[in-house]
């Protein structure tokens, strides 16, 4: 199934309307996850892309206004089966919270 974007819609990262502010938004939550750093690659240059995988599903979790429970549920799947790392709960419970803040207010018209 292909998802669809909305016209019109500012904030939609799916809108190739919205390539330069999606771009900005992209480089904002790398930085969240870069900060949340469950690997521990945040000092490494050569490893600044390794969390990329989740910026797209996320900003589009956001975007479709996405609860904090649910983002952590995400984010906790995406350890476990992705990363192959046990989730620490407060950790990915936090950066929910951040992210569905964060997003409130740079998506805040």
């Amino acid at each position: 199934m292909s998802r669809t974007w909305s016209e019109g819609d500012p904030w939609d990262p799916g809108n190739p309307e919205n390539r330069d502010r999606t771009r900005a938004l992209r480089g904002e939550l790398r930085q969240r996850l870069l900060a949340w750093d469950p690997i521990g690659i945040a000092d490494a240059p050569e490893a600044q892309d390794e969390y990329d995988c989740m910026l797209s599903p996320l900003m589009h979790q956001l975007h479709d206004g996405a609860s904090e429970d649910q983002v952590q549920q995400w984010l906790v799947h995406e350890l476990e089966s992705h990363f192959g790392l046990t989730p620490v709960p407060r950790r990915e419970e936090a950066l929910a919270s951040e992210l569905t803040a964060w997003w409130r207010e740079a998506t805040r018209a």
